[in-house]
């Protein structure tokens, strides 16, 4: 998939060995740091630290006193305890606080008394603060309404004592409906379920949304200093702030994004992680909530203060059906309905507890990556990276197709031969640790047709060439990865059956979508993309397994399967969002069986099992304007584990800070290069793709690798351990192994620790 391309500029680095301290300017030549060279960068010296407090990046700590401890109400009998922890719950209205035995420290589901009577709740949210539940359904006239246990004439039928915790039946009156919920200690977490076999309705009115304890770990306005952390994309933060602009919505992340069968057009953001958090004083109190059974069809909701109450507050929302339009002619005619039958999957949250200086972000991505080990989805499997200089990823475009008037044809923009010079030309400045990735290898070239099919393409030489290619870069110990998706497919593709092997969404209708976008009636502007059925893209997926294990390739670069997941609605093979990841996970272990490597693109943390690199690694967050800063979540849990590239830094609009954000989050380079100068693709879907020619790229490609080399060369195995920010636009990496990174993006030279930090540079403490 095409990615926005923007002219790079010069990058260069410099080192000083003797005290492990390195930096890099722009348009300067490798000195040391103390030589006049650095006069080179320019520099905006009064532009102080403004830049820098925006939510693209980190914000400093404010010191806190101890947060105050709250005090457990008698009417709270305790029904459970671990080593850890103590479980106490409200007779009369089910509320729950959980302690830390350790810290003294007390979690909340609902606000305190002073909080609710300073709130200014109307009568709707003031019984849903101090509901267990949160609901939305449908009412007689099939119309979305919200509601709570209480405001439903809630009713408890029955509690069971289960081992460290109860079992509630609730029976909501007004939609003669009911569930049972779960509360226990397990492992030292509390566990909130929700078993799919407790879920009953006899009335009219049909559930379609239930949250359980949201206001868990609930802020009212600044009295508490801290945040809620929300997967967006790398991650980001909301502070919680008494003084803020006046926002309209909350954020709302579904996991694993947007179910496009189900969810329609709306955009609910990417996010590749199960987990949302809250900090109570950075460094004293956190909770790291993890969405375990019915993570595939839920979303993570926060809300900031100001938006319908003054808490803020995060939480799991669980759909039990979705309601869809449902149209009856081809004019568009139709009516909005809802699923007739619920969801059959439990729903089930993991509450982990913080304290000291776990009790952060980083703690928190420390605490997923623990919990991933545990489970079995993480795997490390060398002990040590094989090369002593970090590696960095390669992605060679063949050929794409052209538009004409008499027909497609393919334009060849990097020959297999080519592909050498340009390999042995980054030899030559010391760059041998690559990934080699090969994008429209395949008969048509890369938009020529989707997923690539074989055979290999002619123009770029073909099977032999291909072959010929592989067994020159081996000698070199460089890997080679064939480019695919197993996700999409074009309206040409000759590997499928539409009417058969298309996705269905909710409405029984094909999902079917313009790939490039609804344009302006360019060429592209007619090619049609569908969903593959996953039992197709399994299929699929296994005959180009043996193609390429019989080409001698390493390995694949999956795009797009990684990160999209969708229901398929076809009533002769249908396929739940969870049965579709499972069969992804299939298609991923038998790559990994067939191949030596298997690289993934913007993976799901269902597939990080099987992942050997991340490639398109995003580095930020979606700055909505309730998120105060952007963190490195996913870089924390997965160093040392998966290597991981950013997207090609020839699309950076900004090449020092991007090359400075690559260092900051443990991130390795990226390009997207062509032998042949980037105007031959004025005619293709590629027209969008500036400066690729790798003549044109050849010494900031050198610079920007030399400075990423010498910060991240000694890390490669190392786990990220803390990261702190001490100043605005500073940060300071501490890993596993000892060594800590600091980078400066300011134009003002920052002292850490009595080591001077040039501007627009890092430093690397310790180590070698």
């Amino acid at each position: 998939m095409s990615i926005n391309k923007k002219p790079i500029i010069l990058v260069a680095s410099a080192a000083l060995a003797a005290v492990g301290l390195y930096q890099f300017a722009y348009g300067a030549t490798v000195e040391q740091q103390s030589t006049e060279g650095q006069s080179k960068i320019v520099l905006n010296k009064t532009e102080g630290s403004f830049p820098y407090r925006s939510n693209n990046y980190t914000m400093p700590e404010k010191a806190a006193s101890a947060i105050a401890k709250r005090t457990i109400p008698s009417d709270y009998k305790k029904i459970g305890e671990s080593g850890s922890l103590e479980l106490y719950m409200a007779n009369a209205s089910l509320a729950i606080m959980v302690k830390n035995k350790e810290s003294g420290y007390v979690w909340a589901s609902t606000p305190n008394d002073a909080d609710l009577q300073n709130a200014e709740l109307n009568d709707e949210w003031q019984t849903a603060v101090k509901s267990p539940v949160l609901l939305e359904y449908y009412n007689d006239q099939e119309m979305l309404s919200t509601g709570n246990f209480l405001s439903l004439g809630g009713k408890v039928d029955g509690v069971e004592q289960i081992e460290q915790g109860v079992r509630v039946k609730l029976t909501f009156g007004s939609l003669n409906a009911g569930i049972a919920l779960e509360v226990k200690l397990e492992n030292d977490s509390l566990v909130v379920s929700i078993p799919s076999d407790s879920m009953w309705e006899k009335g009219v009115s049909k559930l379609a949304s239930i949250q359980a304890y949201p206001f868990l770990g609930s802020v009212h306005k600044a009295d508490i200093p801290g945040y809620i952390f929300i997967p967006d994309r790398s991650g980001a933060l909301i502070r919680f702030n008494k003084a803020h602009s006046r926002f309209d919505e909350p954020y709302v992340g579904k996991i694993y994004g947007t179910d496009y069968t189900s969810d329609g057009n709306m955009n609910t953001g990417r996010t590749s992680v199960p987990v949302f958090g809250i900090v109570h004083g950075t460094g004293q109190n956190g909770v790291l909530g993890i969405v375990e059974d019915g993570r595939f069809n839920a979303k993570i909701v926060a809300y900031p203060s100001g938006l319908s109450t003054d808490f803020y507050w995060v939480a799991p929302k669980f759909e039990i059906r979705y309601g869809y339009f449902q149209p009856t002619s081809k004019s568009m005619g139709g009516y909005n309905t809802f699923q007739k039958d619920p969801l059959k999957t439990d729903r089930q949250v993991r509450y982990k507890f913080l304290g000291g200086k776990e009790a952060d972000y980083v703690g928190m991505a420390k605490t997923y990556r623990t919990y991933l080990q545990e489970q079995g989805e993480l795997v490390k499997e060398k002990s040590t990276k094989s090369k002593a200089d970090v590696p960095m990823q390669i992605r060679l475009l063949g050929g794409e197709t052209e538009a004409s008037a008499f027909g497609a044809k393919v334009v060849p923009m990097t020959t297999f031969n080519q592909a050498k010079t340009i390999v042995d030309s980054l030899e030559k400045h010391g760059i041998t640790n690559l990934k080699t990735v090969l994008e429209g290898w395949n008969d048509g070239g890369l938009n020529g047709s989707r997923p690539a099919e074989f055979p290999v393409e002619s123009k770029l030489g073909g099977a032999a060439g291909l072959k010929d290619l592989k067994k020159y870069l081996s000698g070199k110990d460089i890997p080679v990865y064939l480019y695919n998706n197993y996700t999409i497919a074009f309206g040409n593709s000759d590997l499928m059956n539409f009417k058969s092997d298309a996705v269905r969404a909710i409405n029984n209708e094909i999902n079917e979508f313009p790939f490039f976008g609804w344009g302006d009636g360019g060429f592209f502007d007619d090619i049609m993309a569908r969903d593959i059925s996953p039992v197709k893209s399994v299929e699929i997926a296994k005959d180009d397994a043996e193609d390429m294990k019989d080409l001698g390739v390493d390995g694949l670069a999956l795009d797009i399967t990684g990160s999209t997941l969708v229901s398929d609605y076809n009533k002769k093979h249908p396929f739940t969002r969870e049965q579709t990841a499972e069969a992804y996970r299939e298609l991923a272990a038998n790559f990994k069986k067939n191949l030596n490597e298997l690289a993934i693109v913007q993976a799901n943390d269902y597939l990080w099992k099987y992942t050997d690199t991340m490639f398109g690694m995003g580095s930020g967050a979606s700055q909505y304007m309730y998120e105060t800063d952007t963190i490195p979540f996913l870089q924390i849990v997965l160093h040392g584990y998966i290597d991981y590239f950013g997207w090609p830094s020839n699309s950076a609009s900004s090449p020092r800070e991007d090359t400075l954000r690559m260092i900051d989050f443990g991130q390795y380079p990226s390009y997207l290069l062509t032998h042949e100068p980037y105007w031959k693709l004025r005619d293709t879907p590629s027209v969008d793709l500036l400066t690729t020619q790798y003549s044109d790229l050849e010494q900031p490609i050198k610079e920007t690798y030399k400075a990423v080399n010498q910060a991240l060369r000694q890390v490669q195995d190392a786990t990220i351990e803390a990261r702190i920010v001490p100043d605005y636009g500073i940060s300071a990496v501490k890993y596993s192994n000892g060594v800590e990174i600091v980078v400066n993006y300011t134009s003002s030279d920052y002292t850490y620790n009595e080591v001077s930090v040039k501007a627009k540079s890092f430093a690397v403490i310790g180590g070698e």
